[in-house]
């Protein structure tokens, strides 16, 4: 197969420096990695011919197999801007989505965002490897090294050559021309160059030259990707460790503003770059704040901040960004850090979740459950202080996360959060901006927060969350039982709260938040429409209930079919929150009043064999007897429902609810 495709490609140009180094457009698609994973460790080649370019090494070659990675050195997600030494392979891990998107040709957006640079030695020779984000054609795209053999910056250097940068020091640079569109890599090697210790530089660029991105940095702003290499941008390799094969682990995370990647299992069509898919909350009233996902690959990037306070496990506060804003637009502030980082120790997460409109739905909310996931997996988090917050469309997304996955959180913070629709409060037909890009209006999900204490900080002369909307949502909250505070800043406006980045008061009520795992009484609405089983997403579960079904359910989320669960469950014992109401004022960081429900004591509730409740539109539930402490009891039941319903018990016993009614009796 691989002297087919050199002899095609010889005869498209007549030579083989078209497959390598030359200026020529003509390319060859070279196999997927996906076909050769089982083959060893060695890879077919063809020379890349010399050039007038400097960019060429005698002896060069572009591999025209991607060899296989060894299954220790592969891993699902990563501190990006790390390095690592891996059975003698040096693997340094990038940043994703930081190319300069704003210079590519149209059709070739994200061609040059570099996912991982990998070097190591074999038969006398060092291999190059740099996989990308992105690659629709073969040649769209130029990997170039350059290696200063003799690690001093007084000798050699200069221009890249026909790569519209340079830098000090190199005395060997060789470009790679052409990828693999199968696994978005471009892969070859070199006679091993002289010397015992290297400092190493890489970047990517279009076929034209124009440098996208640049390996070797700790942070993912563009403007360090210049026309001049910054010396900094490199790495120290001792060619020993290549050849010996020595294993380091890639350094501890230092405290400060961080970005990692995870894996995503999930991608959108055409499975890589950026683009414009539409989302379901479709903002036909505002086109403009309607759910877009633009993100499209499998590698996804979220913002974290570990603070240099503080010690594991550590509280976790997800903070979720807001429309138009990317992940760490709010966690790059110095006051949120010092509000909420440092002053309680907490990491700080924000996850990018497929763009800047992606309001936490379908795949958008797969992203975060798979961030918390990833954060929980590689740090040592503290379960019981889990915090949801979030920042306009982030607070939306706070109320709805916390709301819909209840047993998760210890409590919620949303700043201007939208309430899902922004007819709420407003007779219909008044509103100025529906659902936007809304799935769920969670204004409609309040009760499920019975458990989760949380702060909504709002401004009265907001244009985009408007006063009216802010006042519904504390409505709704007054409506039930739960713990909360609600502030209006009566001077106040959209983007006031993060453009002081004074978070005093609402980082001092999140203090105290505390995870009920297992409370006596589970209030919970349940609405599959809102939900998203092609991404796994199902929200049928609320603390020791779970596999809830409605009998009943909408064509779609605008249609707000709801399904009721009120439950007390005596059989543990316990107490239950009690709250009065008050008001206050205060002056920080501007004037502003409240309206709130504080915690002024508990009520006991004492041990009975006894489940009480109602249901509406339930047709089906499952209660654990384990956390319930019902485990071979004998348990009595005094149930309501509006229809037929079947309540499970995890040890195979049920309830059979056969019409709408009142039944009471024990099993």
């Amino acid at each position: 197969m691989n002297k087919l495709i050199i002899a095609a490609c010889a005869a498209m140009v007549g030579s083989l420096a078209a497959c390598g180094g030359s200026s020529s457009s003509s390319s060859v698609t070279l196999p997927s990695e996906k076909s050769i994973l089982n083959i060893p460790n060695v890879t077919d080649s063809i020379d890349i011919a010399l050039n007038s370019s400097c960019s060429s090494v005698k002896g060069a070659r572009l591999n025209t197999s991607v060899s296989p990675v060894p299954v220790a050195c592969q891993v699902n997600s990563w501190l990006a801007g790390s390095t690592q030494l891996c059975q003698g392979r040096h693997i340094y891990r990038d940043f994703v989505y930081d190319d300069n998107n704003d210079n590519y040709p149209v059709g070739q957006e994200n061609t040059a965002d570099l996912v991982n640079l990998q070097l190591w030695t074999q038969d006398d020779r060092l291999y190059v490897r740099g996989e990308l984000n992105t690659l629709f054609t073969p040649n769209s795209t130029t990997l170039a090294i350059a290696i200063d053999t003799d690690n001093d910056l007084t000798t050699g250097g200069g221009d890249w050559c026909d790569i519209n940068i340079s830098s000090s020091g190199w005395e060997v640079l060789q470009t790679f021309r052409q990828g693999d569109i199968g696994s978005n890599i471009i892969e070859g090697s070199i006679p091993l160059p002289a010397g015992e210790s290297w400092r190493v530089q890489a970047v990517t660029a279009q076929e034209n030259g124009t440098v996208m991105n640049v390996a070797y940095r700790s942070t993912d702003f563009n403007d360090s990707q210049s026309a001049t290499l910054k010396d900094e941008y490199h790495a120290e390799i001792k060619v020993a460790d290549l050849v010996t094969g020595i294993t380091v682990k890639a350094a501890a995370i230092e405290p400060g503003l961080r970005s990692r990647v995870y894996t995503s299992d999930y991608t959108l069509p055409p499975g890589e770059g950026l683009g414009a898919i539409a989302g379901r909350g479709d903002g036909a009233n505002v086109p403009l704040a309607a759910q877009v996902f633009v993100n499209l690959g499998k590698y996804q990037p979220y913002a974290l901040y570990f603070p240099d306070s503080g010690t594991a496990p550590y509280p976790l506060q997800m903070v979720f960004h807001g429309s138009g804003f990317i992940h760490g637009s709010q966690i790059d502030q110095p006051g949120m850090q010092q509000a909420f980082g440092e002053q309680f120790g907490r990491l700080l997460v924000s996850p990018l979740a497929r763009g800047p409109d992606g309001y936490g739905s379908d795949i958008s909310e797969r992203d975060l459950l798979d961030v918390m996931q990833d954060v929980e997996e590689n740090f040592d988090i503290d379960l019981e202080r889990v915090i949801s917050s979030g920042y306009s469309q982030g607070g939306y997304i706070s109320f709805r996360m916390a709301a819909l996955y209840p047993q998760r959180f210890a409590g919620f913070i949303a700043w201007v959060g939208f309430t899902g629709d922004g007819f709420n409060g407003l007779p219909e037909g008044q509103g100025l901006s529906g659902t936007a890009g809304a799935v769920g209006n969670i204004r409609d999900f309040v009760g499920n927060l019975r458990s989760i204490p949380g702060s909504m900080i709002y401004a009265a002369e907001d244009q985009l969350v408007q006063v009216t909307s802010a006042q519904n949502m504390r409505q709704a909250f007054d409506a039930t039982d739960n713990i909360y505070k609600w502030y209006m800043h009566p001077i106040a406006e959209h983007l006031t709260f993060i453009l002081l980045d004074q978070w005093d008061k609402e980082a001092d009520d999140s203090a105290y938040f505390q995870r009920e795992a297992s409370p006596v009484r589970v209030t919970f609405r349940h609405d599959p429409a809102i939900a998203s089983p092609k991404y796994g997403i199902t929200h049928n579960q609320a603390y020791w209930i779970s596999s809830i079904k409605n009998r009943e359910v909408g064509v779609d989320h605008l249609a707000q079919v709801y399904g009721d669960i009120d439950l007390i469950n005596y059989a543990c014992g316990g107490d239950l929150a009690i709250g009065d109401d008050a008001n206050d004022a205060g002056p920080w960081p501007l004037p502003w009043v409240s309206f709130e429900r504080n915690e002024t004591g508990r009520m006991n509730v004492p041990v009975d064999n006894l489940l009480e409740g109602t249901l509406k539109n339930i047709s089906a539930l499952t209660i654990d007897v384990n956390q319930t402490c019902n485990k071979g009891k004998l348990l009595r039941y005094s149930i309501t429902t509006d229809g037929p319903a079947t309540m499970n018990f995890s040890d195979g016993r049920s309830i059979i609810l056969s019409s709408a009614g009142v039944y009471s009796g024990s099993i």
